[in-house]
């Protein structure tokens, strides 16, 4: 069990879409956790809830001041419930792993699902070692959630499933060669209403880890 507290950026208190009076946030989580873990496998299972006093969100205009025609920042009581659910097994050569979390983030003060927040959200991942290469795959998937607006829960931003990509090898002692794909097959897709997310993406890097 613990408590959380968060204060109100100054953006969110004096830019144009803020609100000098927001107030900081304040939080109660419990969380139940359970591991079983023999030989190659492992599962594990957790239960929480998370109750936040004044969540700062940003709100539809029709609750803002007049000059705030875009949106403003808020106050507004929540609560985070769910369970997270993962597991990895070791089948050959192949690592396997996975998670799933099952939540209900809910605006205690409409009873609506939170913005901007998924129930669901799942990973699944695979690497093996080839030739001295860790090559590896990875699935990210994310249900449906809504947007700001002023009824609630009107605008739909779908679901989506990504595929990424990565591979490494050590070169030296203290050197190891990254490599990854993100997005591999280009999906469109939104966290927030018009607002761009990367489309299919190239990373290439350097690791030092000294020894």
């Amino acid at each position: 069990m613990g408590t959380a507290f968060r204060a109100p950026t100054l953006y969110q208190r004096f830019s144009q879409y803020g609100v000098a009076s927001l107030r900081p946030e304040s939080a109660r989580n419990a969380e139940l956790g359970l591991r079983y873990a023999q030989g190659d496998s492992s599962f594990s299972a957790v239960a929480y809830r998370n109750r936040v006093t004044n969540l700062i969100s940003f709100v539809d205009a029709s609750a803002c001041s007049p000059l705030q025609t875009q949106g403003c920042y808020a106050n507004t009581r929540a609560e985070y419930k769910g369970v997270t659910l993962a597991a990895s097994h070791r089948l050959g050569p192949v690592q396997l792993r996975g998670s799933l979390d099952l939540q209900r983030p809910r605006d205690l003060d409409t009873g609506k699902q939170l913005a901007r927040r998924a129930k669901h959200h799942g990973t699944f991942g695979a690497d093996t070692v080839v030739a001295g290469w860790t090559l590896g795959a990875e699935v990210q998937a994310s249900g449906r959630r809504y947007d700001y607006d002023t009824v609630g829960n009107t605008y739909v931003l779908g679901g989506y499933t990504l595929v990424n990509l990565y591979a490494s090898t050590r070169i030296a002692r203290d050197y190891t060669l990254l490599a990854r794909v993100d997005n591999l097959a280009d999906k469109d897709y939104q966290l927030a209403r018009t607002y761009a997310t990367p489309g299919r993406t190239l990373f290439v890097g350097l690791k030092w880890a000294p020894q």
